[in-house]
């Protein structure tokens, strides 16, 4: 089974969540892209499917702007939204990764190949 699709451009991990009171919780910037990748996913019909097999993934990530940036610090926010989304069960799913670079594009997006048996 396959799923091809495109989702929007995500925080860096940096920005994605912040220290309170001895734990870590979301930023309004991670909450927002929370939300942002929900929607995108409700759209496509993809919420709740609740994948529960060992995952190979490809990313391209298309920056929105030219900036230089670490193609690593990525992929926790777009893999926690798709567990939040129950898209998968858990990110520790993936057994296969391959990340590139793509192209500058506006506002940015990230395009998924996720394949699994």
């Amino acid at each position: 089974m396959s799923y091809n699709f495109i989702m929007p451009w995500p925080p860096s991990v940096n920005a994605w969540k912040t220290p309170f009171r001895n734990r870590m919780i979301l930023t309004k910037r991670g909450r927002e892209y929370r939300k942002a990748a929900l929607e995108c996913l409700e759209e496509l019909g993809l919420t709740g499917e609740k994948i529960d097999q060992n995952l190979s993934i490809h990313l391209t990530l298309n920056p929105p702007t030219l900036r230089r940036y670490d193609i690593d610090n990525f992929c926790k926010s777009l893999f926690d939204a798709l567990t939040h989304a129950e898209f998968w069960i858990d990110d520790e799913q993936i057994h296969r990764l391959v990340i590139e670079k793509g192209v500058k594009t506006k506002g940015g997006n990230v395009e998924l190949k996720i394949n699994y048996k």
